[in-house]
């Protein structure tokens, strides 16, 4: 008998991968009907360009690697879907491709491509982009006024919430405005009334597991009633502010779920959850960008695996002391 070795976990579950990413597909699919009644068909082209310059490099990294591409891996559309997600709806088409680009170059394909990638491909994509061009990155255009699919776009620029935020002012938007989306922000990443409705099919689904993003909003809602930027005594004023605004709550149903890039146990998601918050918190308070979500991603990335090997030594001693136990 052939025995084929592969790393742990040994987990199998009855839904295949293709089912997992279709469910994911249809949810980014709303949001991208939310984009669209807010922006026109800019938002649709921005994700088509993302999902194309994503699913190019993907197939040419895996034929480099003498493999025949395959097209039920749906990886690379998810990734692309996600990052331009992210992005205003002014972004030039020409850093959403590069983005989507270095999160499959660079970010994926290096590490073994598809199950294998140490860094989430879409936050290393974003966090490219707000490197490299955070102008563009960080100016929001006024919701619900649509863009020009090409040319030049002449809409008002206005930025964040999160960035009134960051300079010590106090956001002037509604609690109402920020659920519905009706502020300006990235495209994908303003309704919060839909994506929560996401997150809770998804949960539903099983496509992904509740503790990674209730965990991670958790921390973050507990940071910033600790350690209010609104003024002293408007604990609850800031974590509206804090979880509504910015990529915190896209980026938990979204990014922090990614099953390749987060931990496996369900002990360690939570860890890995609520570590993820506390660092998203941190580099909003003392970070140079307002969007911090994808650079705490990355580095809480890399140490999920040691959450996940510490995790199972602690179940280990557990089970090995209740058996002593069992035997006295």
């Amino acid at each position: 008998m052939r025995l084929n070795k592969s790393p742990a976990p040994h987990i199998r579950f009855q839904d295949s991968n293709r089912t997992l990413m279709w469910d994911m597909i249809l949810a980014l699919a709303v949001l991208y009907g939310i984009a669209y009644l807010s922006y026109g068909w800019r938002t649709i082209v921005l994700g088509g360009t993302a999902i194309g310059a994503a699913v190019i490099c993907d197939a040419l990294c895996v034929l480099l690697r003498g493999r025949r591409p395959n097209i039920w891996d749906f990886s690379p559309v998810v990734t692309g879907m996600i990052l331009a997600l992210t992005m205003p709806a002014t972004i030039p088409y020409p850093i959403v491709a590069a983005s989507a680009a270095f999160a499959i170059l660079i970010a994926k394909h290096p590490f073994g491509g598809t199950g294998h990638n140490l860094f989430n491909p879409a936050a290393a994509g974003f966090a490219f982009a707000a490197t490299c061009w955070p102008g563009q990155t960080f100016s929001y255009p006024t919701p619900f006024q649509h863009l020009p699919v090409f040319g030049t776009i002449t809409a008002q620029l206005q930025e964040n919430p999160v960035f009134v935020l960051k300079v010590g002012g106090l956001p002037s938007n509604d609690p109402t405005d920020l659920l519905l989306g009706n502020y300006p922000g990235p495209m994908g990443a303003t309704n919060i009334l839909v994506i929560l409705a996401c997150m809770l099919f998804l949960i539903y689904r099983k496509t992904i597991r509740w503790q990674l993003p209730v965990c991670f909003l958790g921390s973050c809602a507990l940071m910033a009633f600790l350690f209010p930027r609104v003024g002293s005594g408007r604990g609850l004023q800031s974590i509206i502010y804090e979880l509504m605004s910015g990529l915190l709550c896209f980026g938990a149903v979204f990014m922090t779920t990614d099953p390749v890039t987060s931990p496996k146990r369900t002990s360690s998601m939570a860890i890995y959850g609520t570590f993820a918050g506390i660092l998203t918190m941190l580099f909003r308070y003392l970070g140079g960008y307002e969007s911090t979500l994808p650079f705490a991603l990355l580095l809480s990335n890399t140490l999920a695996p040691a959450i996940d090997r510490y995790s199972e030594q602690a179940y280990r001693l557990l089970r090995r002391k209740k058996v002593e136990a069992a035997n006295h």
